[in-house]
């Protein structure tokens, strides 16, 4: 699950920065007098950069620790340490796709349930 999480941040923090450097690009070119430069907004733009990646790394903190309370409610005797580590060792890229895709309709309905 975090897994793909991660995927995607990885790919949204590259749109923005391919975004930011079209945005340059943009401004550099067509720039009028009186009005903000390029260098004005990159670092409006690269705070905004930084504040994602802060709010995003805490949304994927807090539903991790969300499911994890979930899993207590109904197991209290589950040992939840070694989730912390990753995926068991021994788990092949086959069985880790399909835990993955039966875990899918369960996320979903937490995901509602988080009333984002």
């Amino acid at each position: 699950m975090l897994t793909g999480a991660e995927a995607r941040l990885a790919t949204a923090v590259t749109t923005l920065c391919e975004l930011t450097s079209k945005v340059s690009a943009v401004l550099a070119a067509f720039e009028p007098e009186g009005t903000a430069t390029v260098e004005d907004l990159e670092a409006p733009l690269e705070a905004a950069r930084g504040w994602l990646k802060g709010f995003t790394r805490k949304v994927t903190e807090d539903a991790a620790q969300y499911t994890l309370g979930l899993v207590k409610s109904h197991y209290p005797e589950a040992d939840l340490e070694p989730v912390g580590d990753g995926m068991a060792p021994d788990t092949s890229d086959l069985a880790w796709s399909d835990y993955l895709a039966d875990a899918r309709p369960i996320t979903e309905r937490v995901a509602a349930d988080l009333n984002l």
